[in-house]
């Protein structure tokens, strides 16, 4: 181990709460509207195709060419910049099932790590290695290594960086990290995690020997314990740097030798209910692991979303936000964290994504956001420049840091039934690209939705949307098991509960109405006066209604839209 020398942060030793952390750098609480087209949305496929947790990557040289990659084994490439996607089967020979990150270089090489699936073994014990994959033409074939495997181990969730300075003596390397359980899901404190790096100086072909970051362990349960979420990024100067989560906290560490060897862990922040986000009202799970980049000013970001005190499910203390870190890349000293989202209210904000644009001079974040949802179980995709010029500070007033809403419709959270995935997927090459997961209510699953920001034209603003642009109307079932959410009471609820969530909009209305049909009978009928932004969301209980077909519409001065609704 290299000697770190860092003085510790207070902010581990201190149990604060983050509700005391400023918002100065969000400077203006306003949205500017998606103009001249320059966000636009799509989703996969027609029927849209099923899958979550998607990772995208466009090639820097040709905007045309792109690849996204989701749960569990799915990839397809684009060759007209996202208007048509053709799926592409890779089995490599250590197998495929998950958690795939992708990226391409300068060069045009993308670059993929997986989690494998050896054919030989069962649920979880196939996950006995990280699969790493190379294509030279546009995602259409791909080469296969591996590394990590220990006998007995599972090895999860990769993530990787390149190193792609031109000053830098690494230049060229790739930077692989994951984390290894012992047992995966073991409650036995003789299991453990722990967090395994490797390079690759040959472009990814082979990797040197794995080495151990993390000093401390964590449990083996796949929890806030457990060490998971590990990320690098890498300064101009070569130097590594590396983040992940355990027990409630953001751990950071260095390397100034390629990865060889690694300092002593450093707390850089509370992370108040750890990284495992449960408790989000309508989801199975999310999280909010933290992610760093370095930029040219030679500053450190680290992102990650975490509850706003100690006691996240108190009365007094119900959300969850987004927090970023400053960092010095020299020194490796952090300031406290400062809060990006800038609404106002208890609501859930989680899971961000970070990126910065090709010459690394601005970061862009991405998150999920129920700002808009008065129930909680709805959520759109909301951003934040974290910088556009010079050796800024987020304590200046003068940086320009707006929140921006992303989609212009919003996405359904289904029920903790059902698995929506953990991240989401962020490229900043010519344009913006991101991949999230919403959910399709006619089909019932999870749905890869892509949002493009065109920053070929002026403005070169990131500029998003501003309030209901067309009419909109989601009705679904959600059941929950053991609700325990921020986004109610805690104490509402220990036992399945069965409701139908709606939610109605219309451009500019200030009142509408809305109708459940049972064949040609009228079982429902409100009418919705002196509306708040154009829209509401509300949940009515599943045993009200008799199961059947129904007919729901959303009507407003002569004109309506409609949703057909199965209740069984």
């Amino acid at each position: 181990m290299q000697s770190g020398g860092w003085a510790q942060n207070t902010l581990c030793h201190n149990n604060r709460n983050l509700n005391r952390y400023n918002h100065i750098w969000v400077v203006a609480v306003f949205f500017y509207q998606g103009l001249l087209g320059q966000i636009s949305h799509s989703v996969l496929g027609t029927p849209p195709v099923d899958g979550n947790e998607p990772s995208i990557s466009f090639d820097p040289n040709n905007s045309k060419y792109g690849i996204v990659g989701f749960n569990t084994n799915q990839l397809y490439i684009t060759l007209d910049g996202g208007k048509a996607w053709s799926p592409i089967l890779l089995d490599p020979p250590q197998g495929f099932y998950g958690d795939p990150v992708i990226k391409t270089a300068k060069n045009g090489s993308i670059f993929l790590a997986h989690l494998a699936h050896n054919k030989t073994a069962n649920w979880p014990d196939f996950f006995d290695r990280i699969v790493f994959e190379r294509s030279d033409d546009h995602g259409k074939t791909f080469s296969s290594s591996d590394v990590g495997f220990r006998q007995g181990k599972m090895q999860d969730k990769p993530w990787f960086e390149i190193d792609e300075w031109p000053k830098s003596k690494g230049n060229g390397n790739i930077y692989l990290s994951w984390t290894e359980f012992d047992k995966y899901g073991s409650v036995a404190s003789s299991d453990s995690s722990r967090i395994w790096f490797a390079k690759s100086s040959d472009e990814g072909r082979t990797f040197e020997k794995p080495v151990i970051v993390s000093d401390v362990s964590g449990d083996s349960k796949d929890g806030d314990a457990t060490a998971e979420g590990a990320n690098i990024s890498v300064s101009q100067d070569g130097v590594l740097h590396a983040v992940w989560s355990r027990n409630d906290t953001i751990w950071y560490d260095r390397s100034l030798d390629f990865g060889l060897t690694w300092g002593s862990d450093r707390c850089i922040a509370v992370q108040h209910g750890g990284w495992s986000h449960e408790d989000l009202l309508g989801t199975m799970r999310s999280n909010g692991m933290p992610f760093i980049m370095a930029d040219r000013f030679d500053n450190l970001r680290v992102v990650y979303s975490s509850g706003a005190c100690a006691k996240q499910l108190s009365t007094d203390c119900q959300e969850r936000n987004i927090y970023a870190i400053k960092g010095n890349a020299r020194t490796g000293i952090f300031e406290e964290p400062q809060k990006i989202n800038n609404d106002v209210g208890l609501t859930e904000q989680y899971s961000p994504m970070i990126a910065a644009n090709p010459n690394k001079s601005r970061i862009f974040v991405v998150w999920y956001d129920r700002r808009r949802s008065a129930t909680g179980y709805f959520y759109d995709l909301y951003g934040a420049e974290l910088g556009n010029s010079g050796r800024y500070s987020l304590q200046n007033t003068a940086h320009d840091t707006r929140n921006i809403r992303l989609t212009a419709t919003s996405s359904l959270a289904p029920g903790n039934a059902i698995f929506m995935g953990d991240y989401i997927g962020l490229d900043w090459k010519k344009n913006i690209h991101i991949a999230y997961t919403g959910f399709d209510v006619l089909e019932q699953h999870p749905t890869i939705q892509f949002v493009c920001i065109d920053l070929k034209k002026k403005p070169r603003k990131i500029l998003g949307h501003l309030g209901i642009e067309h009419p909109d109307l989601i009705v679904n079932t959600i059941e929950n098991t053991a609700i325990k959410s921020s986004t109610i009471d805690p104490d509402s609820s220990n036992s399945s509960l069965k409701e139908i969530a709606i939610w109605a909009a219309w451009p500019g209305a200030t009142s509408f109405t809305l109708e459940f049909k049972l064949g040609k009978q009228i079982v429902f009928e409100h009418v919705f006066e002196n509306l708040k932004d154009s829209k509401v969301d509300f949940c009515l209980p599943a045993s009200r209604f008799s199961p059947g077909v129904y007919e729901i519409i959303l009507r407003m001065k002569g004109k309506k839209v409609k949703q057909g609704f199965y209740l069984h």
